[in-house]
């Protein structure tokens, strides 16, 4: 196994094609990064990604959620590439190759993973507030305004590796490369924290909303509340869908926010060559974002309410003539309130009885 001892104290400036060096003919500094990446560690990293990916394809294909189960396995797949690149680093920290398969990867991977979150929000918000009162946009406008920036900032962060792929020694094109990947980075960061705050209205609203109807000298019988979805909101799975997506977000904010820091310093930069930092914060805030979102799969969590066109039927049967604190209709009276006698069930067959 090569250490830093093996490289020679001098660096060799004759060599103009690094491709070319060796640990006896170049020194550390000449390579990709200043440190050799642990072995152990990174084979570790690709091994937990690669065995999350058992879980979410038999949930996927058991609840047939399959666009948040193929975002999240792209993501998944481009963490294992990016830290297979990094076992290439380790055998040979001169290899430009090795580098991309790194830098390139790990850098975009995540933005699939937010990809698979964002379209749990338009399933939440259906069943948290099936009269719709209480949310500021349509369910789907959401996935689609936040799936669109994260198209964005993927498509900037692949171009920014393309061209620093291009750039080979060309310092100023792989500056370039690097700008442009940070520029998608920054817009992730921004996405995720305008999905956050879009999230938080939405509760406080709803909140807001229950807290007005509980206090209101009004019959009790909320046709917001007593829903179809109420057993559905109390149970564990549910909740803990929620929370994961919660601690997702917030995990791979600190990630984006620590990689736009070590891109700012350079390739060469203190905080790129802190491995230790690296290992830490990198790796760590995926595998637990990841973990949690396959542990509270929506398969599961949501007991076969995946499907929109469900949604929008119910919608368009129970919730002609709900009038409850300024929803739909005039009267503010609940006892006016019209409900369809018969639901139609949307849920899969084999989950009603769970």
């Amino acid at each position: 196994m090569v250490s830093a001892s093996d490289f020679t104290t001098v660096c060799n400036t004759t060599i103009l094609d690094t491709e070319l060096c060796t640990p006896q003919t170049c020194c550390l500094s000449q390579g990709w990064m200043d440190y050799i990446p642990t072995l152990a560690g990174n084979v570790l990293y690709a091994v937990i990604f690669g065995l999350l990916i058992l879980p979410n394809v038999f949930f996927t294909v058991r609840a047939r959620t399959w666009s948040f189960g193929v975002w999240m396995t792209l993501g998944l797949i481009g963490e294992i590439v990016g830290y297979i690149g990094r076992i290439m680093l380790n055998n040979n920290i001169f290899s430009f190759m090795g580098f991309l398969t790194y830098l390139v990867p790990l850098t975009i991977a995540p933005a699939f993973i937010t990809a698979s979150m964002y379209l749990c929000l338009a399933r939440l918000i259906h069943i948290i507030d099936p009269a719709l009162q209480y949310t500021r946009l349509k369910p789907m406008m959401y996935t689609w305004i936040f799936v669109t920036f994260d198209f964005i900032a993927l498509i900037l962060q692949g171009a920014g590796g393309g061209i620093t792929a291009t750039g080979d020694d060309n310092k100023d094109q792989v500056d370039l490369g690097v700008n442009v990947m940070m520029a998608g980075l920054g817009f992730q960061v921004f996405s995720l924290v305008a999905f956050s705050a879009l999230c938080g209205d939405f509760t406080w609203r709803v909140r807001k909303g229950q807290r007005e109807w509980r206090t209101a000298s009004v019959a009790s019988t909320d046709p917001v509340i007593e829903d179809r979805y109420r057993a559905l909101r109390t149970t564990l799975m549910f909740r803990g869908l929620i929370g994961a997506l919660v601690a997702a977000v917030f995990l791979i904010i600190v990630r984006s926010v620590y990689r736009l820091a070590e891109l700012q310093g350079g390739f060469h930069g203190k905080l790129a060559n802190n491995e230790v930092v690296f290992m830490i914060i990198e790796g760590p805030m995926v595998i637990l974002a990841c973990a949690v979102l396959i542990a509270f799969h929506p398969g599961l969590a949501l007991k076969g309410y995946w499907d929109m066109k469900g949604f929008t039927k119910i919608q368009q049967a129970n919730v002609t003539k709900m009038s409850v604190l300024g929803g739909y209709g005039s009267s503010t009276d609940p006892s006016q309130v019209v409900l369809e006698s018969s639901r139609e069930e949307v849920g899969r067959p084999e989950y009603r009885h769970t």
